[in-house]
């Protein structure tokens, strides 16, 4: 509805006006619509925000509004996809490796970043990963595609879950010490690299995990700046908090029971 106007007649209006900059880039959406029906705050077919608010954090809508928006084509929210989008992205996969990683160095090395041995092809090829996801990223927020840019910062969260699975540290740590050190710091560094991904999207639980990775201030003061590096060895971190928590599927029905009523 708004393209008319931001694409014709403000510009108009601008030009008439004489010496404003004109829009030269308009990035519009199609409709998302809320269980197969459009959204109607007169028939209250809506979910209202102070209301969601008052039940559930902030973060996992956010989550789930962006990898469902309707860049290309009508989109809808269900309350179904809400709760299994957190489930199976936010918590077990994103959620989980953080919370598994920092509680390995918790119980493992006294709650201190470990000090790496010498990196192999896979601690490497990860590290290569993440910044290839992070610029890729960056390239997608440019061009205002959210979801995109969302998939690749959540390509990365399963990436790094698999090297996690395959390096295995839990049996490591009993056989090789170093070699489990330095699994636990490639991972907390793509996890550092994944804080900064995500903050656009989620950016209560990026601060949250921020301050578990042991670093000062706000996660936005450093931007988009990341570095493999930037986990210094020996640093003492806190005792971490799981990011996500998970939702019963009954609230699909009460949810959707709200709407229109």
């Amino acid at each position: 509805d708004n393209i008319p106007f931001h694409t014709i007649i403000w510009p108009s209006m601008l030009l008439g006006y004489g010496g404003l900059n004109l829009p030269y880039d308009v990035p519009a959406n199609e409709y998302m619509n809320l269980a197969d029906q459009k959204v109607s705050t007169s028939r209250n077919w809506a979910v209202w925000l102070p209301d969601y608010l008052d039940r559930y954090e902030p973060d996992p809508l956010r989550y789930v509004l962006t990898a469902n928006m309707p860049e290309t084509s009508d989109s809808q929210f269900t309350w179904l996809d809400f709760v299994r989008r957190n489930n199976n992205e936010l918590v077990a996969t994103y959620g989980n490796l953080a919370n598994r990683v920092l509680s390995m160095v918790q119980r493992n090395f006294e709650g201190r970043v470990p000090t790496p041995g010498d990196l192999d092809a896979e601690d490497q090829a990860l590290l290569d990963q993440a910044r290839t996801h992070l610029n890729d990223t960056a390239a997608e927020l440019e061009a205002c595609r959210f979801r995109p840019a969302l998939q690749s910062a959540m390509s990365l969260a399963q990436a790094a879950n698999r090297y996690l699975d395959a390096q295995a540290p839990w049996r490591a740590v009993r056989e090789d010490v170093r070699d489990a050190a330095t699994t636990l710091w490639v991972a907390l560094s793509v996890i550092n690299c994944l804080k900064t991904m995500f903050a656009p999207f989620l950016p209560f639980s990026s601060q949250d995990l921020h301050a578990m990775l042991g670093l000062p201030g706000n996660v936005e003061d450093d931007g988009w700046a990341w570095t493999s590096d930037a986990i210094k060895p020996g640093a003492s971190l806190p005792q971490p908090t799981p990011l996500f928590t998970k939702l019963d599927e009954s609230i699909v029905e009460e949810e959707t029971a709200r709407l229109g009523n």
